[in-house]
């Protein structure tokens, strides 16, 4: 399983990292047509937003799989033992809940949005745009499902550790 995610993380962040340059360029070539009078170009504002997105939501899932995302500092500090156990698992169920939310109601947006397309660039449909929710959400469920495996395989070595 950690090789799996390992590898969903590698896909993701290289993606992120190509929408982030993506994103760059565009904007970029948006302040080209703003001061430059001899370039009009309308779609980078709209291929700047979906860059934009999809590298804000992959990288949301990598955070979950370096579990610095949605995490409380004070209790993972002061509790130890079973106790910090039980709040990572709830951290980590409420987590995998939302992305299994996102992969649900994403998909849903994407069915409903595939047609659409963008004035700006009529070739780019709106469904891509809203794909980045499942995808995100199917990469949070598997992260927070691989983070709670592996904390649990912590708990029972420092468990087996303390009894032997």
């Amino acid at each position: 399983m950690k090789t799996l995610l390992n590898g969903i993380e590698y896909v993701f962040m290289r993606a992120a990292a190509l929408f982030f340059i993506v994103f760059v360029v565009c904007i970029f070539l948006q302040l080209l047509s703003r001061y430059v009078p001899t370039i009009t170009l309308l779609w980078p504002a709209e291929v700047a937003t979906y860059a934009f997105i999809w590298m804000v939501f992959l990288g949301a899932a990598v955070m979950v799989y370096h579990q610095e995302h949605f995490k409380i500092d004070y209790l993972f500090e002061k509790l130890q033992g079973g106790a910090l156990l039980t709040i990572k698992m709830i951290s980590h169920a409420l987590i995998g809940g939302f992305g299994l939310m996102m992969i649900v109601h994403g998909s849903r947006l994407v069915q409903l949005f595939w047609e659409w397309t963008v004035n700006t660039l009529p070739e780019l449909q709106q469904g891509y745009l809203w794909l980045a929710l499942p995808v995100a959400g199917l990469g949070m469920l598997l992260f927070s499902i691989g983070n709670a495996i592996e904390d649990g395989k912590a708990y029972q070595l420092e468990k087996g550790g303390e009894t032997g």
